[in-house]
């Protein structure tokens, strides 16, 4: 190997690990949930909180729990700049989809 080739591999290997250390980086200053948060995946009904060492699934909500979310509950985690956090209290219903048969 010559030295060209050694000092390219080390400068890629350096950039690699700096773009593979940003994205956790970054990823801290955007977080939308705080710990202790609670997070519903509606389409799912599955529901996770959020702790100091991560989400935890809690478990399966049925129906009559998803109609009766706490209003501070979260159903969506995406960036501000993507769509609102959206909490229980505002979250719309989507209709029903009819077949065409």
């Amino acid at each position: 190997m010559s030295k060209f080739q050694v000092k390219t591999f080390a400068a890629l290997c350096t950039l690699a690990i700096a773009c593979a250390m940003s994205p956790a980086h970054a990823q801290d200053e955007q977080a939308i949930a705080r710990d202790y948060d609670v997070y519903v995946d509606l389409p799912t009904a599955f529901a996770f909180i959020k702790l100091p060492a991560g989400w935890k699934f809690i478990g399966k909500l049925d129906s009559s729990q998803l109609k009766n979310l706490p209003a501070e509950t979260l159903t969506s985690l995406l960036p501000a700049e993507a769509a609102p956090v959206q909490l229980a209290s505002a979250a719309q219903k989507q209709p029903a989809r009819k077949r065409k048969g």
